[in-house]
């Protein structure tokens, strides 16, 4: 696949008409960067989105889904895990999901596409570095023990933190390959009922496409977490960006406004904003 035979949409949920300032200084950069590809705002049926398009290029559409999906967390979750949202961009081949705390810093995107990965995500990277091949061997293989037997917490319910370290990774600034989101889906249909019952973050949607899909079987091509420290990053900014990706600053990060914020504020100063 070349570059310029992406087929990619930029796809923006929304439930409510009136931005924060710094939700605007996330739909301001994602324009400027990406705004020559298809942007397409995700919104409940019954939300007048008009304040903000009319703020917008003519070419900016919309997509209407189910009120009941934007009602909580866990119901945002149910729409990113139903057949009925990558349906509705299946004349995509991929979508980047930029939710209103993500960042872009250059236009990546078209190259990100043609690396035939099916999810990237910002890695939920843990808070300290391996000390050597040994060590991060051995992490590894606790970690896929843990992912094989489904070991939980005390409560029974809770998946041992284990299972996310250094996992691929948060939806907030997210590219999927729609097709095969949708065949995954369709295979791992039984196991989606605890992601939509339970109400905890390691039940969000992201974990199932970071971690449950590929949990005994490949079902998606996911990179290494290094690899989508690249992409984006979100904890431990920092260390992520100097570290693992050597200085040079990722297509984009998320949940600014809450991880490293002091790290990127003059960064984001470069940029011409204010944080």
């Amino acid at each position: 696949m070349t570059v310029s035979a992406v087929s990619v949409c930029i796809v923006i949920p929304v439930y409510k008409a009136t931005l924060t300032q710094y939700e605007s200084i996330a739909l301001t950069q994602c324009m400027r960067i990406l705004g020559h590809y298809p942007v397409i705002f995700a919104k409940p049926h019954s939300l007048d989105l008009s304040p903000v398009l009319q703020t917008l290029p003519a070419s900016v559409q919309v997509r209407s889904f189910n009120d009941a999906y934007f009602q909580s967390v866990q119901s945002y979750n149910r729409l990113m895990l139903s057949a009925t949202f990558y349906q509705a961009f299946a004349d995509f081949e991929y979508m980047l999901i930029h939710q209103l705390d993500a960042f872009v810093f250059s236009d990546e995107l078209a190259s990100w596409c043609t690396r035939g990965y099916d999810y990237i995500g910002a890695p939920w990277l843990r808070d300290c570095d391996f000390d050597g091949q040994w060590s991060e061997y051995w992490f590894n293989t606790k970690k896929q023990i843990a992912l094989w037997l489904d070991l939980r917490k005390d409560d029974g319910i809770t998946p041992r933190e284990i299972t996310t370290l250094n996992g691929v990774g948060n939806g907030g600034l997210s590219l999927r390959h729609i097709a095969h989101s949708l065949n995954a889906l369709r295979k791992l249909q039984a196991r989606l009922d605890k992601y939509e019952s339970v109400s905890a973050h390691q039940f969000n949607e992201d974990v199932f496409w970071g971690v449950e899909v590929n949990r005994y079987w490949r079902h998606l091509h996911v990179p290494d977490f290094r690899t989508a420290m690249q992409f984006a990053v979100e904890f431990y900014p920092e260390r992520a960006v100097s570290v693992y990706n050597r200085g040079k600053l990722p297509f984009g990060c998320h949940a600014w406004d809450i991880h490293g914020t002091d790290y990127w504020r003059p960064i984001f100063a470069q940029y011409g904003y204010t944080i």
